[in-house]
């Protein structure tokens, strides 16, 4: 089991990678290390781990927060990643509920981390399912 979320990490920073090339090399914004801790340490917690090109992961994770910032809803946000993911590795589409889930939880990090104003947003914490914060602030929690 390990081994496939491994497998779709990686493939989750393949389609981020294609996903984000433009941003980076029109020259991203360089990450905020306390911030760049956190949000690979929030995605460990929520079992999404780094398998490599984190910088790719951080450029998407900004990406989602302009995605949002400019209308997008989650529901668009999350097919995307699943596209991208399935265009990587077809074979994917045999475990879409876990491809949903960790496309799910990616954005939730990256909005908690880098544009926590969309944590109350209807969108994170409803339509998807998913809402990294309990009624007490701070407190993680699936839904």
């Amino acid at each position: 089991m390990r081994t496939g979320i491994t497998s779709l990490a990686g493939a989750l920073v393949s389609a981020s990678v294609v996903l984000t090339a433009a941003i980076l090399c029109a020259g991203a914004a360089s990450a905020d290390p306390s911030q760049q801790d956190q949000f690979v340490a929030l995605l460990a917690q929520d079992q999404v781990p780094v398998v490599d090109n984190l910088p790719a992961l951080v450029a998407r994770a900004h990406q989602i927060c302009r995605e949002l910032d400019g209308g997008a809803s989650v529901y668009t946000v999350v097919d995307e990643e699943m596209n991208g993911i399935y265009a990587e590795n077809p074979a994917y589409r045999q475990e879409s509920a876990r491809v949903h889930r960790t496309a799910i939880r990616f954005i939730a990090v990256s909005a908690e981390v880098y544009c926590p104003s969309h944590l109350t947003d209807p969108y994170v914490s409803n339509d998807v399912g998913f809402s990294t914060l309990g009624p007490v602030a701070g407190v993680r929690h699936q839904t």
